[in-house]
């Protein structure tokens, strides 16, 4: 068995406070069987009324919520579901139908991180630490002519600085949007660590230019890898997630052929 394993840069001004949010009142709910299920993809106001603006609640975003009437509003803008004990309307814009065997409820961080990379990284296995390990690996088992890949995905739900990290949280996203674009590289290249990184290194022109093409299939990915972050201690930090080289025209044509599973 042969592994392999990159991390994600380090030196990242990350932590902050993200605030809970309280369980709704007891109010009495729609009965009967769940006929559906949606999954918000951002944190969504929970409507009294098909067309009102009176709020009951927020839902968390990547929460999942059924309905047991499968109403939606007169303009088809609006579905009734249920959060909690209260039944109320949510904005069918805000959410997204997933399969009824979808648990009720929010996903875990690993499930969230999961959720981002899914269009580009389906089915890696992530599994999450609090002590700021970020890293993507393979290992392989040559059987003939047939080689077996493992992948896997750790990545940090805590900052360096032992803050919490929203999945959801831009910089949370450039570092797994990072971490998949090191599978997409393993894929590439066939698993063939050296080959990588002698490809990566003559793209980027110098040393280290496998992590410095991670960076850069982030950006195409849509990463936003710098911003501010607002702390624990309730101060903003400016933060610059990657290795810190610029990413050219070119790096940039690498990477979209990598996403594409074509080598650089």
């Amino acid at each position: 068995m042969r592994a392999f394993a990159l991390a994600a840069a380090a030196a990242l001004l990350l932590s902050g406070l993200f605030s809970g949010v309280a369980a709704p009142a007891a109010v009495a709910a729609a009965t009967g069987t769940i006929v559906a299920k949606y999954q918000t993809n951002a944190a969504t106001s929970l409507y009294s009324s098909a067309a009102g603006t009176t709020k009951l609640a927020t839902v968390p975003a990547d929460y999942t919520v059924g309905t047991r009437t499968g109403r939606t509003s007169p303009d088809d803008r609006r579905v009734q579901v249920d959060y909690g004990s209260r039944t109320g309307w949510v904005l069918l814009s805000k959410v997204s139908k997933v399969k009824l065997s979808t648990p009720v409820g929010k996903l875990s961080w690993a499930q969230s991180a999961a959720k981002n990379i899914a269009k580009w990284c389906s089915g890696v296995p992530i599994s999450t630490n609090t002590s700021n390990v970020n890293q993507a690996s393979f290992s392989t088992v040559t059987s003939g002519s047939t080689v077996k890949a493992k992948l896997q995905i750790q990545l940090s739900t805590v900052t360096g600085w032992g803050d919490k990290l929203h999945p959801n949280h831009q910089l949370a996203v450039a570092i797994q949007y990072h971490e998949c674009g090191h599978i997409l590289q393993y894929r590439a290249y066939d698993y063939n660590a050296a080959a990588l990184r002698t490809a990566m290194n003559r793209v980027y022109g110098k040393a280290n230019g496998t992590e410095h093409m991670a960076d850069c299939i982030s950006d195409v990915m849509g990463a936003q890898r710098k911003g501010t972050f607002s702390t624990s201690g309730n101060t903003t930090k400016s933060y610059v997630a990657g290795y810190g080289g610029t990413c050219t025209a070119k790096h940039y044509a690498a990477a979209k052929r990598i996403i594409a599973g074509s080598k650089a």
